[in-house]
């Protein structure tokens, strides 16, 4: 990828390529050292991707920069979040703030959610912190029904392998894809 960063008003989302990500792809997830906190995780899901566990999508701009990722995991402990079969859970769906609002997350959003009932899946569940009301809209207005509340407490080893322990409070979200 290249050093300089596209310009949003230049880009038309039909120039933009969504992929799965490669092993090559993971230093590039960490956002410039804002996610670098997640190093261990990323590799951790990846290897799990190769299991067909873990789905890891990325949105870039050709030669340029990844611009947006997002996770799905279709199995998980939680069944009402993913249980292999008719659920899936997304996570870590995020879109660099520069190119926020300008169609990117509903594009990533509709490829994912394709990808999903060709699978065979017939809802997708996610959680947003209760405190990010621009993500909630975004999902709301795609289709995504606030069901319940999580207490999103969970932990993590990070990237000097001290353990972060993370208390953020969410809404959990079902949309249903398909009729089972």
């Amino acid at each position: 990828m290249n050093d300089e960063p596209a310009s949003p008003s230049k880009i038309h989302l039909k120039d933009l390529n969504i992929r799965p990500v490669r092993e090559s792809d993971l230093p590039a997830l960490e956002w410039e050292g804002a996610y670098q906190k997640y190093r261990r995780m990323y590799a951790r899901l990846f290897k799990d991707s190769q299991q067909d566990t873990i789905l890891m999508w990325l949105v870039e701009v050709p030669l340029t920069e990844i611009i947006g990722q997002a996770f799905v995991m279709l199995n998980s402990g939680e069944r009402d979040a993913a249980d292999g079969f008719t659920r899936a859970y997304i996570f870590a769906f995020r879109v660099k703030p520069a190119w926020r609002n300008r169609g990117v997350g509903s594009l990533l959003m509709a490829y994912i959610e394709r990808d999903l009932i060709e699978k065979g899946f017939s809802y997708a569940t996610l959680n947003v912190a209760k405190d990010n009301a621009g993500a909630r809209r975004l999902y709301e207005r795609l289709g995504y029904k606030v069901i319940g509340s999580k207490p999103g407490v969970w932990s993590f080893r990070d990237n000097t392998g001290a353990v972060q322990h993370v208390n953020e409070p969410a809404w959990r979200m079902l949309k249903r894809l398909r009729s089972t």
